[in-house]
């Protein structure tokens, strides 16, 4: 009798929550329609119209539709308020590099990919990325790391190998940057990018 009781209030609770949150529902519905029409204002009006602080989905969302009608100080202001209320969650970091990206502040951008690894040390896109932005500042032994990473979960993604290689190549590395240019050409045959490496080692 006690078990039924309590299941009884728990489906209560869950009726009464899901009669709160119908308001917000509606507004998400009417958010994506917007959006899919291009209306990205009316769709974070949407949003405004139910806004709640405390509500990660809320600031995610607004982050996203801020980011798309180009207005990347909100944008990056509201990924940050989901970041503060899910410091664990990686999607508000990766969202909160689009505006980061478009304002030019790579600084930052760097910050999030090493928290994000920090949280998911094997996450290969952001290894791969992070990697990137290491060699266009040629910290190649950093850029190595993080493309090694990459490279050991998917050892056959071009743009992962293709970095590897030239990491290798910048490193003095010659022997593994060759193995690693002749591989690329395993996946993109012809590659110009592999072929001018292959033409730096003698």
């Amino acid at each position: 009798m006690k078990k039924i009781s309590i299941l009884l209030l728990y489906m209560l609770w869950i009726g009464e929550l899901s009669a709160q949150d119908q308001p917000m529902q509606q507004a998400f519905a009417n958010s994506y329609s917007l959006e899919k029409a291009g209306n990205y204002i009316g769709a974070a009006q949407a949003i405004n119209n139910v806004y709640n602080a405390q509500s990660y989905e809320c600031n995610l969302r607004l982050g996203y539709l801020k980011y798309m009608s180009g207005v990347y100080s909100e944008s990056g202001g509201y990924y940050q308020k989901a970041i503060d209320l899910m410091p664990y969650a990686i999607e508000p970091k990766l969202g909160k590099v689009l505006p980061l990206a478009a304002l030019g502040k790579w600084d930052d951008i760097l910050a999030l990919y090493v928290a994000i690894l920090k949280i998911d040390p094997k996450n290969s896109s952001v290894n791969y990325k992070l990697g990137y932005i290491y060699y266009t500042r040629k910290q190649y032994t950093l850029a190595y790391k993080c493309f090694e990473k990459s490279v050991n979960l998917y050892p056959f993604d071009y743009d992962a190998l293709l970095m590897f290689a030239w990491t290798n190549y910048r490193l003095g590395k010659l022997k593994e940057a060759r193995l690693l240019f002749y591989k690329v050409l395993l996946a993109s045959p012809s590659d110009k990018s592999a072929l001018e490496g292959l033409s730096l080692i003698k």
